[in-house]
């Protein structure tokens, strides 16, 4: 396992200079051998590698939650959970998938291909409707688009404005409907012709994956196509907060915003359902990290309407559904938000509580947090804490301008900036996703 983390953090084969994204599952076997896995993948976990004991970038370590497996005391992996919390208080790592999410209904309790998994917070695969159920394995998503709501919400307004100037009267929230709407069947032209145009490749450009099963039911004679169709289209979406801001005035912290909220998101889910039933591909929705797109879309946004507060008087769109970063709740209130809306998601998403520094000494708080989720049915979960590493002594904790140990000033300064982790996210993200990350608060106390 050390071996394993090491090579994954010292390759860079991805675009030539990146880490490759790799993601383990784990915490559900409870057979000896596997018990010893899971529990040397935690060790090395909390160790960290190499002489300063870094924080491990990848692989992601994602420990699936299963009712009667490991969620409670007297679960036969009870012990691993536990220690699994403390790798995360630590670690930042491992995330936590809920294998009795209700989106991964008739799964086979016998057949662990089954159980919910994911390759980070937006690889999601539900029900195959080409024949594989809920197998997980050897599936993934083959191609999103991501919808920027807050420009629709904006076409909307002036539309309205028109109407209600020609007409006497308006419906800003029905014009902007009408509109998505237009724009996810769009989504969903843009998903078959992208989809057409990668089984139209030979399977000479991933020829280690098809010729050894990596992709799982692939047919020689019938080409790529007889394994992508068991793959996710994802309909994605950016900016439900300042969407709802454009329309009412609110975001879905308050009950008036979450009942559009709901209204929107229904929407995307209904009409992923319809593309699926029609064309026979696994359409879902799917909440987009955005991680370029967040700086990008809004620097576009402000070219074209300026600054408007609440919604442009920064430098990113708020991801997907997401809770502003910058409102104060607790970790059960912002749970009890976004689980009113992950369902809807069918292709990848992720809920996050920010906490600080001293939850390394309350794994039991730890406990509570996660389980909450997972009994609010939230698909996928992390928490975020600070993680801050001196490059001199290798000291990792919350740290200020300088190391408290030996006062070296050089801190590599690592945080969940989306699913995954990075390095020091000043340096490796662009100006929108810095300011997200520095605009968070802490969601300090739990009731």
């Amino acid at each position: 396992v050390e071996g394993l983390y090491h090579n994954l953090n010292t390759l860079q084969s991805r675009s030539g200079n990146q880490l490759p994204f790799t993601s383990i599952n784990y915490g559900t076997c409870t057979e000896p051998e596997g018990r010893m896995v899971t529990k040397a993948l935690l060790d090395v976990s909390i160790k960290g590698i190499g002489k300063l004991h870094k924080t491990s970038i990848f692989p992601c370590g994602i420990f699936q939650c299963m009712k009667g497996v490991n969620r409670k005391p007297g679960d036969p992996n009870y012990d691993l959970f536990r220690l699994a919390l403390r790798s995360t208080a630590q670690r930042l790592y491992p995330n936590y998938a809920n294998v009795d999410w209700s989106g991964n209904d008739g799964y086979d309790k016998n057949d662990p291909k089954t159980y919910f998994s994911t390759m980070g917070c937006r690889t999601a695969n539900t029900w195959d409707i080409n024949g594989f159920g809920q197998l997980k394995d050897g599936r993934g998503n083959i191609c999103p688009v991501t919808i920027i709501m807050p420009t629709l919400a904006m076409e909307a307004e002036s539309n309205a404005a028109q109407e209600q100037e020609m007409y006497g009267t308006s419906n800003i929230v029905e014009e902007f409907m009408n509109i998505l709407d237009k724009k996810i069947h769009e989504a969903k032209d843009m998903l078959l012709e992208r989809f057409e145009w990668i089984c139209s490749q030979s399977p000479d450009s991933a020829k280690f994956m098809y010729e050894n099963g990596v992709m799982e039911g692939y047919i020689p004679e019938e080409g790529i196509i007889s394994a992508l169709k068991h793959g996710t289209l994802g309909v994605g979406q950016i900016g439900l907060a300042e969407t709802l801001q454009i329309l009412i005035g609110c975001d879905h912290t308050t009950n008036r915003g979450m009942e559009l909220a709901k209204r929107i998101e229904k929407l995307f889910y209904d009409r992923c359902a319809e593309f699926k039933n029609e064309y026979k591909l696994n359409f879902g929705t799917y909440f987009s990290p955005a991680e370029n797109l967040c700086y990008t879309s809004m620097q576009k946004f402000k070219d074209k309407y300026g600054v408007i507060p609440n919604v442009s008087d920064k430098d990113f769109f708020t991801n997907s559904v997401h809770v502003p970063v910058w409102v104060e709740i607790t970790p059960t209130q912002k749970i009890d938000i976004e689980s009113q809306l992950t369902g809807y998601s069918r292709a990848g998403c992720i809920t996050y509580t920010e906490l600080n520094g001293s939850v390394k000494n309350n794994i039991d708080a730890l406990e509570t947090i996660v389980n909450y989720a997972m009994d609010k049915d939230v698909p996928y979960f992390a928490i975020n804490v600070p993680n801050d590493m001196c490059t001199n002594c290798g000291y990792t904790d919350d740290i200020a301008d300088e190391c408290p140990m030996c006062g070296c000033k050089e801190i590599r300064r690592l945080r969940r900036v989306t699913g995954y982790l990075t390095g020091d996210y000043k340096s490796a993200f662009n100006k929108g996703k810095q300011q997200e990350v520095e605009m968070r608060v802490s969601h300090k106390t739990f009731k």
